[in-house]
């Protein structure tokens, strides 16, 4: 079904959304041609408040009351690894880590 948001926090690329259960959503696909994106994934972690800056860096206070920050680290689509075999693999925007640091 659709994904259920009671808050938005949009970044330079792309928009995240908390749930009113307080999890986190992040919208992918987002392109100049494709604005509104194709889907909602969940990433995971619990928050009752939720904000990030232009660069993708998560502010958030938990549950408990707790102030966290999430990196997300993203590669950009010129990026490309090198395989054993010598094919480059091309790594999309959307390729990225991230996890959530108590403050």
């Amino acid at each position: 079904g659709r994904l259920q948001a009671c808050q938005l926090a949009l970044s330079t690329r792309t928009v995240w959304a908390r749930c009113p259960n307080g999890d986190v959503a992040r919208r992918y696909g987002i392109t100049d041609k494709n604005p509104a994106g194709d889907y909602w994934k969940k990433i995971p972690g619990n928050v009752s408040r939720l904000t990030v800056t232009p660069l993708d860096e998560l502010w958030a206070i938990s549950t408990s009351g707790s102030l966290l920050q999430r990196l997300t680290k993203t590669f950009s689509h010129s990026h490309s690894v090198q395989k054993n075999n010598d094919t480059s693999v091309l790594l999309y925007r959307d390729d990225f880590e991230d996890e959530w640091e108590v403050i």
